[in-house]
């Protein structure tokens, strides 16, 4: 049983994930809604740990293989677990946990009922199964299957608490990412017209002979991927729906939202242009060049928009426009350093950014204040909350034993290894820029004082507690202990740029 389990472990993750979600809304009759969510909670420690083997195997004895039903590609279903997936999948086991553990404390009260906190548990599954699919998944029509999972789950979960301005951010959020899904099917579509298959390990052995022939057609293809992806990642300036969705939604879910789900789309694209195409050919059409620019501006826009807002959420909201700039940054240097770099920050910030909006909710739960200009004094009313996201905010801005210095440096080492002296120059001002939007928050909660009364009981349950104290552990542990990110970081960026990159 133990090892028909960990031979098919890659389908298992999936499968588990989706038949939960599926089950769940069966259990809306159970009288105690805490099992249910026991069982939402075990279901994700439980695929986590399948993610950790996964990401072991890779380190172990390398990228592998699974064919699904005995069907070998191309008339198959081919899943790919690298050093790329499992490096997501660790993203996704770190952050979903304590998100759901932090969301069990009041996630009936949140969304006004129990059925509907039931449906919201629901589709908070099967995000996380979409997210692992596009993790594991080695064909395009899977890649837009899981893609479109992901963006309507999404979608519904920023409508959970069902008032005017999250039905308003979920209507603008749709028809954007209705828009970015059709860039994306474009973009399939035009792959296959030119080769003829849909799995990535084919389309990439045809353009690698073929490409030359048909350079424009390509560019196109590569160009609605660009869009399409772009719009679903949030890439400034492509981001308009993504401050509003984010900021109005509860607090789990803009958590998962800003952590999670916008990298997924990150990784779709990276397979797309490095497993599909191939890094030769995406360096030929200079894709990276245009990769680097948007990244280096969305790094200070966002963060220049951040800066601007008083409101808390929003302004966590803005500033992962600008870490987003981070990861394309890295991919657009077209370096393994660079790329690692880039990797390493969707683990980074996706655990750190889970942080500040569940401390950020935290404080507007339990003192009702959203605007930064309002929290005068509360530092020390409620100094876990706040010693938490202090955590958040060094890791952000990127101070050394902090998860966000890692990728950073990594980052900082790839620039100038490409001799990019203007990516170094945007590095610093965006640390410089998280600073500024990130540190007067704690100025104001420790060193303004406040006039109010002090507030009665400020602190979160005990399980919310839990939930920030453990991302808090995971970014110190990150920034002190590395090594085996790094290394999972390290081989996807070489195995995705490939070894003419290093010749």
């Amino acid at each position: 049983m133990a090892a028909a389990v960990k031979d098919n472990l890659p389908v298992l993750l999936i499968v588990t994930l989706l038949s939960s979600a599926y089950l769940l809304p069966i259990l809306t009759r159970v009288r105690k809604f805490r099992l249910v969510e026991f069982f939402a909670v075990f279901v994700l420690a439980l695929t986590f740990t399948g993610g950790v083997v996964l990401a072991y195997k890779v380190l172990a004895t390398g990228a592998f293989n699974y064919i699904v039903g005995g069907w070998p590609a191309p008339w198959g279903i081919e899943l790919t677990i690298n050093a790329l997936s499992g490096i997501f999948l660790l993203t996704i086991g770190l952050v979903t946990i304590p998100i759901l553990l932090y969301a069990s404390a009041d996630l009936v009260e949140e969304v006004g009922s129990r059925q509907r906190a039931i449906w919201f548990l629901t589709l908070f599954l099967l995000l996380t199964a979409a997210a692992s699919g596009l993790a594991v998944t080695g064909d395009m029509f899977n890649i837009f299957v899981f893609v479109e999972v992901a963006t309507i789950a999404s979608c519904a979960i920023v409508s959970a608490r069902n008032d005017a301005a999250s039905v308003e951010a979920t209507f603008k959020y749709l028809m954007l990412a209705t828009i970015g899904s059709g860039f994306v099917l474009l973009g399939i579509g035009f792959l296959y017209m030119l080769t003829g298959n849909l799995n990535l390990n084919f389309i990439n052995m045809e353009l690698s002979t073929t490409w030359h022939n048909y350079p424009t057609a390509l560019w196109m293809a590569m160009s609605f991927f660009t869009v399409g992806f772009g719009v679903k990642s949030a890439l400034f300036p492509l981001h308009v729906w993504l401050p509003d969705a984010h900021s109005t939604a509860i607090t789990p879910a803009s958590a998962v939202l800003s952590s999670l789900a916008v990298k997924g789309y990150i990784v779709a694209l990276l397979k797309v242009f490095y497993l599909a195409v191939g890094a030769k050919i995406i360096f030929a059409l200079p894709i990276t060049n245009i990769l680097l620019l948007l990244g280096m501006i969305a790094i200070i826009a966002g963060a220049l928009f951040a800066l601007s807002q008083d409101e808390l959420k929003r302004r966590l909201a803005f500033s992962t426009v600008s870490q987003i700039g981070y990861i394309f940054l890295g991919i657009g240097l077209g370096t393994i350093q660079g790329l690692a770099g880039g990797l390493l920050h969707i683990l980074s910030h996706g655990i750190t950014k889970a942080l500040l909006f569940l401390a950020a909710g935290t404080i507007v739960k339990r003192t009702g204040k959203t605007r930064i200009s309002h929290l005068s004094g509360l530092g020390f009313e409620m100094p876990i909350t706040f010693g938490v996201f202090a955590v958040g905010t060094l890791s952000m801005i990127g101070i050394p034993l902090f998860s966000g210095f890692v990728s950073k440096w990594q980052l900082l080492l790839g620039s100038l290894e490409k001799g990019n002296y203007l990516a170094v120059l945007v590095l610093i001002g965006g640390s410089l820029l998280a600073a500024a939007y990130l540190l007067p928050v704690l100025r104001v909660a420790f060193f303004q004082k406040s006039e109010e009364e002090q507030i009665r009981e400020p602190e979160a349950p005990y399980v919310q507690k839990v939930a920030m104290l453990f991302l808090a552990v995971v970014i110190i542990f990150v920034g002190m202990f590395p090594g085996i990110f790094l290394e999972l970081a390290r081989q996807a960026a070489e195995s995705l740029l490939g070894m003419e990159v290093l010749l």
